[in-house]
């Protein structure tokens, strides 16, 4: 087991909470104060822009960036979406710069742990295949929309950006990429959208699937045009990446929770579970492993392939799932 002296924690992001709101809303707060409690003696490292209030806080060192800025990419009565990808590249890889430890977690500044359940994760599963190693080890992340593009949305290369742990070397190299063009924001306002997608995304790939393939762009060529280009020419390369690079398994699993939101049942049963990458794992890596399928697993596939099969169900439900968590979300002061 990884002792937490040997371990950096980089919070990324925001500072979210002021000294005048209530503690249960001071999240960047809540978070440096779990990180004390679960990883006790890790060097802790606040990356975050030039004035941000930061008195009160517990860290052992301080990063300030200039805020990237991110780009409008919906807009509708007043509600303003940005696409701030490169806000989060920034903020992580100028902390994981400074990191001393020989392994690092790259971590938001909007969570909070609840255990060090990472730490089982790490060193698990030993087998790897000779192609797509790209990391000396493997890096955990977690499993929110780490999408299966088997299952509901054909995504591929889209790996969970939340959390991320592993030699500080490795995760450092996942998070050192360009920042994001902006003409990827728009990319389908100019190029024609491919077909049966209901979505109005002009998105030309997910922030998850940028940063991935990016990474996996600085070690060799990814045949992947856009968020949706999924098929015989780039699914195996996609197992490969997952299986031999990383290890996903729930936020629960891991020991961490988001504070602002709630999650719902489409991202729940589109992304690999712990025993969905383990079929990964089998199938390229270890054929003498058995995944563990657990019932929540199993239901989770069945409803994705009964949904998949009814791909008309897909948008109603998605839109009363935003309004329940929309009604649902944190409210913060102003």
């Amino acid at each position: 087991m990884i002792d937490p002296k040997e371990i950096s924690v980089v919070v990324q992001g925001p500072v979210v909470g002021k000294k005048d709101w209530p503690p249960s809303k001071r999240l960047t707060e809540r978070c440096l104060h779990s990180i004390r409690r679960f990883l006790p003696d890790a060097e802790v490292i606040l990356s975050t822009w030039k004035g941000s209030q930061v008195d009160g806080l517990s860290f052992d060192r301080l990063v300030e960036s200039e805020d990237p800025g991110g780009f409008l990419v919906h807009e509708h009565k007043g509600r303003k979406i940005f696409f701030n990808c490169s806000r989060q590249i920034v903020s992580a890889r100028e902390g994981l710069r400074v990191a001393k430890r020989p392994y690092a977690v790259k971590f938001r500044s909007d969570m909070v742990f609840e255990s060090a359940g990472f730490l089982d994760y790490f060193g698990r599963y030993p087998r790897r295949a000779a192609e797509w190693a790209v990391f000396k080890e493997r890096v955990v992340v977690g499993s929110l929309f780490s999408r299966d593009p088997a299952r509901l949305f054909p995504q591929p290369f889209c790996p969970s950006d939340w959390f991320s742990f592993g030699r500080h070397e490795d995760v450092l190299d996942l998070w050192d990429v360009p920042l994001v063009p902006e003409e990827f924001c728009t990319w389908f306002r100019n190029h024609p959208r491919p077909e049966n997608r209901y979505d109005d995304s002009d998105l030309r790939f997910a922030p998850e699937q940028y940063l991935w393939l990016s990474f996996l762009r600085k070690h060799a060529e990814v045949p992947c045009e856009h968020q949706w280009d999924y098929g015989p020419h780039n699914a195996r390369i996609h197992e490969l990446t997952f299986a031999n690079n990383l290890v996903i398994a729930s936020a629960r699993q891991l020991g961490f929770r988001f504070l602002k939101y709630r999650f719902g049942f489409v991202n729940a049963v589109s992304v690999y579970d712990h025993a969905g990458w383990q079929e990964l794992y089998t199938r390229h890596c270890d054929p003498a492993f058995t995944p563990r399928h657990t019932f929540m697993s199993r239901m989770k596939r069945l409803v994705a392939r009964f949904l998949k099969w009814q791909p008309w169900l897909l948008p109603p439900i998605e839109k009363l799932e935003y309004h329940f968590l929309k009604w649902t979300a944190l409210r913060l002061p102003k």
